[in-house]
C-alpha cells in the first residue's frame, strides 16, 4: 500500500483532525509507511491538499482539519484552508 492510498483510505467528507487521521491509519501501517513521525504524516496530508485531492482547513481551535471535497466542490487545483 502506498502512502497516498493509505491516507486517502481514511479521509472522508466529514472533517477530521490530523490526530484523528493518524489514529485511523494505525501504528502498524504508519510504521510500514515510514509515517510515525507526526511531522512526516502531516506533510503527506499537506502534499495531498496541494494536489487538490483533499481539503485542508483551520478549525476554530487552530488545529488543521482535513476532508474530501464534496460532490459540488471543484477538485482541479490546490485547496488550502
Amino acid at each position: 500500500m502506498s502512502r497516498t492510498s493509505a491516507l486517502m483510505a481514511v479521509v472522508t467528507r466529514e472533517p477530521a483532525s490530523t490526530s484523528d487521521l493518524y489514529d485511523r491509519v494505525g501504528y502498524v501501517a504508519l510504521a510500514q509507511l515510514g509515517l510515525i513521525p507526526y511531522h512526516a504524516f502531516r506533510a503527506e496530508l499537506a502534499a495531498l491538499a496541494a494536489t487538490g485531492s483533499i481539503y485542508s482547513e483551520t478549525a476554530p481551535d487552530g488545529s488543521t482539519i482535513w476532508r474530501l471535497p464534496s460532490e459540488d466542490e471543484p477538485t482541479d487545483g490546490p485547496i488550502l484552508g
